[in-house]
């Protein structure tokens, strides 16, 4: 039981190491032929239609809708695409924090535990869409509308912290000395690599 809970902490903290480390720097865009591209609504095209748009505490994505649909209906497409995106970034940062965490503790035996934290984040984390917030939007010279959302990187981290302490409260004797600040390095660590 002691193994599981040093497992699932350590876990917490490589979560956090994930979200925490995503940084980049953007190219430079007034070099880029496409900066001089004119929308249908005589907007240039923006520097983050190139993905360049970073930072440490955001999460940035770009749902596209689809031409020949009212704006309205164009918006909702490229928000429902911009979220399938989202679930799919989380799923990997919590994928790949658990797997490191396997591969760099060298977990022994039976990993059904981790298996089952890893899809009740997955699952917890993908439902909670709370914070994502279309930023701006882009139509383009062929009508396709563009929308940049955001989603804060500390959301993410929130749903894994609440799923160490559902699992805590399910394991308690097993979580009783796990440290949770142990695992969020590891989730920060993991942010950098999912950008």
């Amino acid at each position: 039981m002691r193994k599981c809970t040093i497992i699932l902490l350590a876990l917490a903290a490589l979560a956090a190491a994930v979200l925490a480390g995503c940084k980049s720097k953007p190219a430079n865009y007034e070099d880029d032929p496409r900066s001089k591209i004119i929308g249908a609504e005589g907007v240039t095209r923006p520097e983050w239609m190139n993905g360049t748009r970073k930072s440490d505490d955001i999460y940035y994505v770009v749902g596209d809708g689809r031409p020949g649909m009212s704006k309205t209906a164009q918006q909702n497409t490229a928000r429902s695409d911009a979220q399938a995106k989202v679930a799919q970034w989380k799923t990997a940062v919590v994928a790949d924090t658990v797997k490191n965490y396997m591969e760099e503790s060298g977990v022994p035996g039976n990993t059904q535990i981790l298996v089952n934290f890893q899809q009740a984040t997955i699952t917890r984390s993908t439902s909670n869409i709370a914070g994502f917030d279309e930023v701006e939007h882009w139509i383009d010279q062929d009508g396709v509308y563009h929308g940049l959302y955001m989603y804060p990187k500390q959301n993410l981290e929130d749903d894994f912290k609440n799923s160490v302490s559902d699992f805590q409260r399910n394991q308690a004797a097993a979580f009783a000395e796990f440290k949770a600040q142990e695992a969020y390095k590891y989730l920060e660590a993991q942010l950098d690599k999912h950008e």
